[in-house]
C-alpha cells in the first residue's frame, strides 16, 4: 500500500488494494472507544453511517463514500488517550476539562501515523473539529481548504451529539438539531453538506440511524442514564445485557419492535463493555477491495 496519496488533489488516479485485515485492525481501534466512552453508545457506527450518506448525497465515488464512512468509524480514536474521569464524566466539563478532550483528534493522529491504514483517514480524524472560519482545533485550518472528508464527519458528528441523550441532557429533535445546524453554516459547518443532509432527512434515509446503534438496532434505555447502550448483535431477546456507565445488569426485552430493560437488581463492577466484533466483520465485507485514489505531485 502507498504510504502517501493526495485526495481531491488530482486528476490522476492511482488503484490500491485494501488489506482486509488491515482494515479490520483499525475498525478494532474505533471500537476500542466505543468501549471506553460510557455514554455515547452506537456514536461511531452512526457518525460512520451519516458520513457515508451525505459523501452519497454530495456524488462522490464509491472510493469516498467508503473513506468518509470509515473516517467516521475511527474520527474519535484519539479519545483513547483522554483519562477515563474526564471520557466518562457524568456532567458537563470543566474548561481544564475540555481542554483535555480538544486534545483528542492529534492524539488519534499520532496514533494513526504508525498505521498501514492510516493515511487514507488521517485528515477526518485530525481535522473533523476545524471549522470554516479557522476557530477551530487542533490546527485552527479553514475547514474550507481541507478535503471534503472532515468536513463531512464534522456535519455527521454535530448531527450526532445534538440528537444523541447525555446523562446531564437529553438529545434533542432532528428539527431543532437542524435549526442548530442551519446557524452554524458558514462559520463552522459546511452549508452545502448540511444542505445535503436535509435532503436526505426529506427523504427518510436518516431514520434508520438516528438512535440506532446497527442496522435494526435501536439503542437500549438505561433506566438510569437514558437511551445510551449499544446492544451487540449477538444479544438477543431474554439476554443479559451491562450497562457501562451505571454498571446495572439488566434483562433484555423484545418489545413492539425496541428493547426494553428489566433491571436485575444487580450492579457489576468487574465487567467490560463488549465490542460487537459481528459488525467490524460486515464493515469490512461490505468495504472495496480496490481504492481509486489521487496520486501526489500530479
Amino acid at each position: 500500500m502507498p504510504s502517501r496519496f493526495n485526495l481531491f488533489q488530482s486528476n490522476h488516479t492511482q488503484r490500491i488494494d485494501l488489506d482486509a485485515d488491515l482494515l479490520k485492525s483499525m475498525l478494532v481501534l474505533g471500537a476500542v472507544i466505543e468501549a471506553r466512552d460510557a455514554y455515547t453508545g452506537g456514536h461511531t457506527w452512526r457518525v460512520a453511517q451519516y458520513s457515508k450518506l451525505l459523501a452519497r448525497q454530495a456524488g462522490l465515488s464509491t472510493s469516498e463514500i467508503f473513506l468518509a464512512g470509515l473516517g467516521g468509524f475511527v474520527h474519535d480514536l484519539g479519545k483513547v488517550g483522554i483519562p477515563d474521569q474526564v471520557l466518562n464524566k457524568a456532567d458537563r466539563l470543566s474548561d481544564e476539562e475540555f481542554a483535555l478532550i480538544k486534545t483528542h483528534p492529534q492524539i488519534g493522529n499520532t496514533l494513526l501515523a504508525a498505521h498501514p491504514l492510516g493515511p487514507l483517514v488521517l485528515d477526518a480524524v485530525t481535522h473533523h473539529h476545524e471549522r470554516l472560519d479557522g476557530q477551530g482545533y487542533p490546527t485552527g485550518t479553514p475547514a474550507d481548504v481541507l478535503s471534503i472528508f472532515p468536513r463531512i464527519v464534522a456535519v455527521a458528528d454535530s448531527f450526532d451529539a445534538l440528537t444523541s441523550s447525555r446523562p446531564y441532557r437529553q438529545g434533542i429533535s432532528k428539527t431543532a438539531a437542524f435549526k442548530i445546524l442551519d446557524e452554524l453554516c458558514g462559520s463552522q459547518l459546511d452549508g452545502t453538506l448540511v444542505d445535503h443532509l436535509h435532503a436526505l432527512d426529506g427523504k427518510g434515509e436518516l431514520d434508520h440511524t438516528l438512535g440506532h446503534s446497527d442496522e435494526g438496532r435501536p439503542l437500549a434505555n438505561c433506566p438510569m442514564d437514558g437511551p445510551i447502550i449499544a446492544l451487540p448483535r449477538h444479544k438477543n431477546s431474554g439476554d443479559t445485557i451491562y450497562c457501562h456507565a451505571c454498571h446495572g445488569l439488566y434483562r433484555l426485552h423484545l418489545a413492539k419492535g425496541t428493547y426494553e430493560l428489566e433491571s436485575l437488581q444487580q450492579q457489576r463492577f468487574d465487567l467490560q463493555p463488549e465490542i460487537d466484533l459481528d459488525q467490524l466483520s460486515d464493515f469490512a465485507r461490505r468495504a472495496p477491495r480496490k481504492l481509486d485514489l489521487a496520486r501526489p505531485g500530479d
